[in-house]
């Protein structure tokens, strides 16, 4: 449903209510789910293992951390499965901020589900499964994508990322802002491209292939970023480089 106008005040009618409540006993059932294969894991190793003989000791550290990477594709796979069954993944345009408008709910429970699983992932790195993860919840994500470390892909169902591209660590894009309504709007990033550490890259932007983003840069909503070029600061900006004369 598109945004139609200001919601100026909270409605408590039962279809709000009701989403409401969706909103907290989904995440709540998909972590649960989610949880139960490392709970097994740690289950029959403490049934198995005398954890009062040190080798034995050891040995559940070590099966402790096998447990996180468990935990890791049981949250991938169980919030995949709520976002994909329940329909979740959402279009640009523009919507109210309310659970009413059925968008902006889709939209509020996409990221319970979707936040928690990423930050999971993101606590070591694994660039090949953020991008696995990424893909399945409808993000555009090419071949031999990095990403460094602490980034937010803030909409992964409005996101188009190229092959070999790099996205620095902390970084922000995002493809949502919310003023005084919700504006959705598709990123797209091309092949081969650099995004520097800590920018952030606002809705509706495109950056076209072979792209380098300064560090900490700041790229404005719907700004286009043309092919092979540098850019960087706030707001980003060309960066023109010189080429040196060859002596002869």
């Amino acid at each position: 449903m598109k945004y139609r106008g200001e919601e100026k005040k909270v409605e408590l009618d039962a279809v709000s209510i009701s989403r409401l409540i969706l909103l907290f006993i989904i995440p709540i059932v998909a972590y649960g789910v989610a949880l139960f294969p490392p709970a097994l894991v740690i289950y029959f190793s403490t049934k198995i293992l005398n954890l009062e003989n040190l080798f034995h000791l050891l040995i559940f550290c070590i099966i402790l951390v096998l447990d996180y990477l468990v935990l890791i594709f049981s949250a991938i796979f169980s919030t995949a499965f709520f976002i994909n069954t329940l329909n979740l993944k959402y279009e640009e345009g523009e919507y109210g901020k309310s659970l009413k408008d059925k968008t902006a709910f889709k939209y509020a429970l996409y990221f319970a589900l979707y936040y928690p699983a990423y930050r999971l992932i993101n606590i070591f790195v694994l660039p090949p499964i953020k991008s696995f993860y990424l893909s399945m919840i409808g993000c555009k994500i090419g071949k031999n994508v990095f990403l460094a470390g602490e980034e937010w892909i803030a909409d992964p169902c409005v996101m188009e990322i190229g092959d070999n591209t790099m996205v620095g660590g902390r970084s922000l894009i995002t493809g949502h802002l919310a003023e005084d309504k919700l504006i959705i709007k598709k990123v797209k990033i091309g092949k081969n491209c650099l995004i520097g550490g800590e920018s952030f890259i606002m809705p509706g932007v495109t950056i076209e292939d072979n792209v380098v983003v300064g560090a900490k840069s700041l790229v404005t909503k719907n700004k286009k970023l043309e092919k092979g070029k540098i850019y960087a600061g706030i707001p980003a900006k060309e960066i023109k480089v010189e080429k040196k004369k060859e002596k002869g």
